[in-house]
């Protein structure tokens, strides 16, 4: 995989939980992966509220009874 290589600030005490989390969640003490992957999620979430918002501007708002059912398809283990 290709890589492009970037200078990035944190702050002291979030560098210091995402150091901690990159040698204890399979990171092995990989912060460059940990920091790809939190922005790749972060992206596939962003990418997720711009469908959300397109689709209840065609639809109107999903209501608390769409939620709720969303909800609990997701969580059935089938």
């Amino acid at each position: 995989m290709a890589v492009v290589k970037r200078s990035i600030s944190f702050d002291p005490e979030v560098l210091a939980k995402a150091e901690a989390a990159a040698r204890t969640n399979g990171y092995q003490g990989n912060l460059s992966a940990l920091v790809n992957d939190a922005v790749a999620h972060e992206m596939r979430l962003r990418g997720l509220a711009g469908a959300l918002a397109e689709w209840e501007a065609e639809f109107g708002p999903i209501t608390d009874e769409e939620r709720a059912q969303a909800d609990r398809e997701l969580d059935d283990p089938r």
